[in-house]
């Protein structure tokens, strides 16, 4: 399977009289839920599919209780995942409370075996 792109049209934004460049735009193809994982995972081992899934529930659960109470979250060789966000600036540092975060969101980092497939992964035009 490839990972698949369309082709979309971008201005130069420091100059937009210049004809317009085309670019390759990675999207999504289909998607894996939970359960397909969990299927997956029964077909390669004795473990019913349940018994997976509840396994992938309850550590998926820990992996957001604790992302949101700030820890860095390491799943092996395959990710890390940790809350990050912006703020509003203030002139001092004493002005600086919990008021001035504005966005928080999952900072995703692949590790080395999720790496390691994107290097051999082939591409093919959508449509």
């Amino acid at each position: 399977m490839s990972i698949k792109f369309n082709v979309v049209p971008r201005k130069n934004p420091r100059d937009l009289e210049a004809p317009a460049k085309y670019y390759a735009n990675i999207v999504g193809d289909g998607k894996t839920t939970l359960s397909d994982l969990a299927k997956h995972a029964s077909t390669m081992s004795t473990v019913s599919k349940a018994d997976i899934l509840a396994v992938l529930e309850s550590t998926f659960e820990k992996i957001a209780q604790d992302v949101a109470d700030g820890k860095i979250v390491y799943v092996g060789e395959y990710f890390t995942l940790q809350a990050g966000g912006s703020s509003v600036g203030a002139e001092t540092e004493k002005e600086v409370t919990a008021a001035n975060i504005k966005t928080v969101k999952a900072v995703f980092r692949p590790g080395k075996m999720i790496k390691d497939a994107l290097k051999l992964a082939t591409f093919q035009k959508k449509g």
